[in-house]
C-alpha cells in the first residue's frame, strides 16, 4: 500500500511540473511574441556545461546566441516551408516562427572558450569551466608584542 501512495505522489509531482512548464510557455509566448519553444538537453560534464537544442529546419543564419553575464540567450526563427500546389493541410504540426530560450549558467564559464556547432538540426553549445586562478600566498611572520 505504501508503494502505491509513493507512486501516486510521484505522478502528481510530474503532473504539477508539466502544468507549470505549460503555463510558463503560455506566458512566455504572450510576452515575447515567440511562436514555439524548441526542446533542450542541458547537462554538465567534467569539462564544463553542454547545451543541445533540437532545431530541425532552422537555418544557421537564423540563429543568434548571446552570453550576458550568467545567462545564455538563444534566439532564432524557423521559416515555414509550404510546398507548392497544396490545397489543404490534413495535419499541420511543425511549428514555425520566432523562438527564444534563456538559460541561467550555474557557475563560472570561460567566455573565450565558448563553442557552438550546428549539425543535422541539433545546435550544441559548449561552455567550458573557468580554470581557477592559482597564486602563491606568502605567509608573513607577525612580531610578538611585549
Amino acid at each position: 500500500m505504501r508503494l502505491f501512495k509513493i507512486r501516486i505522489m510521484r505522478d502528481f509531482d510530474r503532473l504539477e511540473e508539466r502544468v507549470r512548464c505549460w503555463m510558463d510557455n503560455i506566458y512566455e509566448f504572450q510576452e515575447t511574441g515567440v511562436s514555439f519553444r524548441p526542446p533542450v538537453d542541458f547537462f554538465e560534464t567534467s569539462q564544463g556545461l553542454v547545451l543541445r537544442m533540437e532545431l530541425a529546419g532552422v537555418a544557421k543564419e537564423d540563429l543568434s546566441l548571446t552570453l550576458c553575464g550568467q545567462e545564455l540567450v538563444i534566439q532564432g526563427r524557423r521559416r515555414p516551408l509550404h510546398p507548392e500546389g497544396v490545397t489543404r493541410f490534413l495535419c499541420h504540426e511543425i511549428n514555425h516562427g520566432l523562438f527564444e530560450r534563456r538559460f541561467r549558467i550555474p557557475g563560472a564559464v570561460d567566455p573565450e572558450g565558448l563553442r557552438a556547432q550546428y549539425q543535422d538540426g541539433i545546435l550544441e553549445v559548449f561552455l567550458p569551466r573557468l580554470a581557477p586562478l592559482s597564486r602563491r600566498i606568502r605567509v608573513q611572520e607577525v612580531p610578538e608584542s611585549e
